[in-house]
């Protein structure tokens, strides 16, 4: 029952911190609490599922929570978690005896020296194994206080079962760590597009749809950016070096929005930009800035030679503009500063 109870909440667990860290990106103390909330109602879960080991010692593995919740959520979670805890064996034994106090010494500890462990630059078995270890000394430790050695056989007894729920987590979370990864990578390469970090056509897509569906008056500003004649770059230096200057234009591109802005690779040459809650004003002024930018920027091939290039741009705004016509005026607008000569900005028409 404890084995089928510690899986269930390891399982869930990672799913709510997958929730978490695509939620709240930029909230990391917002995660650890509830991570820490979650893994503590697991740990006053295990005190309710006490088992014998002999006449009249009932047992449980509360500590396993602890070491979980440091392991997902640091620190924090862990401090959370033990607090839980510790509330929990209180108000399940309103006397304090000394089994009791020995419990709140036990998870204090416990939290202490995982946290330290997990803070380490070490590997994450190598984490797992000290904490396991510390986990094992703590309780063997309270354990012999409590049963002295008349009855040592039933500490050994707590050992193997402790190590034994210990050693299974571990291999728990690190196969859904290693799933967990592998879907992150997999999710990323599906948004990104491979050459320049930035998202790719489906991604920019999906992002159209999301504004779309704000139902929001607030004013949202687009860009659309092509390399002016970027295929002499390809015809007179080669496809490689083609693609070194997409990679740092990328990151210039990067560099010249604002961190809440939201760059694509519309393919080929092409890219755009989502300047979201942008007034035209500023959208003017960001495109130019990146106009700027990347005309003043030393292009290097990997042959180490250097060049020049300038882009054209192309700026629509909505609510100027609505949905079903932004992307083809914007378009168009690219194309007239295309027309009027290039390494230009060009306003589309509303």
């Amino acid at each position: 029952m404890n084995f089928c109870i510690l899986a269930t909440f390891s399982f869930f667990g990672s799913m709510l911190l997958n929730y978490l860290n695509a939620h709240f990106k930029t909230s990391t103390y917002i995660k650890r609490q509830w991570i820490g909330l979650f893994f503590g109602l697991l740990g006053a879960t295990l005190m309710q599922f006490t088992f014998p080991v002999g006449d009249n010692v009932l047992l449980d593995l509360r500590q396993i929570s602890i070491v979980l919740s440091i392991s997902m959520g640091g620190s924090l979670a862990g401090i959370i978690t033990t607090i839980i805890i510790m509330i929990t064996r209180i108000i399940l034994s309103p006397t304090i005896g000394l089994s009791a106090i020995l419990g709140l010494i036990n998870a204090a500890t416990l939290c202490i020296a995982a946290s330290w462990i997990f803070s380490r630059n070490i590997s994450f078995y190598r984490k797992w194994l000290y904490a396991g270890i510390s986990l094992t000394i703590i309780a063997t430790i309270s354990l012999g206080i409590v049963l002295g050695k008349d009855e040592i056989d039933k500490v050994l007894i707590f050992i193997v079962v402790e190590s034994a729920a210990t050693l299974f987590i571990f291999m728990l979370t690190r196969s859904l760590r290693k799933n967990n990864e592998l879907f992150e990578k997999v999710s990323k390469e599906a948004q990104y597009d491979f050459l320049t970090g930035l998202h790719n056509p489906r991604a920019f897509e999906q992002k159209f749809e999301q504004l779309q569906h704000q139902e929001t008056d607030m004013a949202h500003s687009l860009l659309f950016i092509d390399i002016d004649h970027f295929k002499k770059v390809n015809d007179e230096y080669g496809h490689p070096a083609g693609d070194a200057v997409l990679f740092q234009l990328a990151n210039v591109i990067q560099q010249s929005i604002r961190s809440t802005d939201y760059g694509a690779r519309k393919g080929g040459e092409e890219f755009a930009v989502w300047l979201e809650y942008c007034q035209l004003t500023e959208a003017k002024i960001i495109a130019e800035n990146l106009r700027t930018n990347v005309e003043k920027k030393k292009f290097i091939l990997p042959d180490g030679k250097i060049i020049h290039i300038t882009i054209s741009i192309g700026i629509g705004m909505y609510p100027a503009l609505m949905w079903d016509e932004l992307l083809e005026k914007t378009d168009q607008a690219l194309y007239e500063a295309k027309q009027q000569g290039r390494n230009r900005s060009c306003l589309a028409q509303f």
